[in-house]
């Protein structure tokens, strides 16, 4: 180990030796990378800001149990009761018919006036139930949900599931839209570093002949074009965080100004963003260059 990391500068050097020669060919694969690693890293940002917006607007998630006008006193508190002893349940609020009617007349704003001479009381009173932070789930709502909703003097129950049912599914397709692009996003990225590799080889074969006969090993002459491949694909993810940041800032956040969700903001991946893209292509040039570089060393011995 000690070794390679005293011969770890040669490789280097031999690596950007090689870029620099064959610059043509390592521009056109770092562009192509860079392209393949924005549209992973927009599918990313996507998939991260859909995901915070449901986990936002799950944490808001309220239940509301509209009450029978008839219900008695002793049934109004067992709904009550009943409710605050599940587990998920982290309070209940009751609001009266006149609460409804206020909040009903501020919604309308100066069209107000259509409620006159409708009575105080024609909306029913209700309970707001509010879950515990990290319960918010799928399957603790439903069940509340079937618990309450059989019980005496409860009319109906008003909630948002239906669409928070329906942005879990979106987010989901969103996910696997985001791994089956980015899977053949990277088969063409191995394919295009490889090839790059593959063309070093060939320019540099007496090269490698030479080295094989003064006995140089097959790590000694991997290393460098290994190191080739990674710096490809290195330069590729952080090329296309540079492109990513440049389009949110000067492009999207104006245009996102305009738009927002009470306590949402979208986010354009932080610097996590950025070790993931130079991670992957760092990755894809690892794979692509040792599978073409063994693979040639192989044919060689044969």
């Amino acid at each position: 180990m000690n070794r390679w990391l005293q011969s770890f500068p040669y490789f280097f050097r031999e690596a950007l030796l090689d870029m620099r020669e064959n610059r043509a060919v390592a521009a056109l694969t770092i562009v192509t990378t860079t392209i393949s690693l924005i549209f992973f890293g927009a599918l990313w940002i996507v998939q991260v800001n859909v995901s915070d917006l449901i986990g936002n607007w799950r944490e808001r998630f309220q239940v509301e149990v509209f009450l029978k006008n008839e219900i008695s006193p002793a049934e109004k508190e067992a709904i009550r009761s009943a409710v605050l002893r599940y587990e998920a349940v982290e309070r209940v609020a009751e609001r009266t018919s006149d609460d409804a009617l206020r909040k009903f007349r501020e919604q309308l704003g100066s069209n107000a006036g259509v409620l006159d001479g409708l009575g105080e009381a024609f909306l029913p009173s209700s309970y707001l139930v509010i879950l515990r932070p990290g319960w918010r789930t799928m399957v603790n709502i439903e069940s509340l949900m079937a618990q309450v909703r059989v019980m005496p003097g409860v009319e109906r129950l008003r909630n948002d599931l239906a669409w928070l049912r329906r942005l879990e599914g979106a987010i989901q397709l969103i996910r696997l839209a985001m791994w089956t692009i980015s899977a053949l996003l990277g088969l063409g990225v191995l394919f295009i570093i490889a090839n790059t590799i593959r063309l070093t080889l060939f320019a540099r074969r007496d090269d490698i002949a030479i080295m094989h006969l003064v006995g140089a090993t097959d790590g000694f002459i991997r290393t460098p074009y290994i190191t080739e491949g990674v710096l490809c694909g290195a330069c590729g993810g952080g090329a296309a965080y540079a492109s990513l940041m440049l389009l949110y800032y000067a492009f999207f956040l104006p245009v996102l100004s305009g738009f927002s969700v009470e306590g949402f903001i979208v986010q354009p991946g932080g610097w996590h963003l950025g070790v993931l893209l130079v991670g992957v292509g760092a990755g894809l040039g690892f794979v692509g260059s040792a599978a073409t570089v063994s693979h040639y060393l192989r044919k060689q011995r044969e």
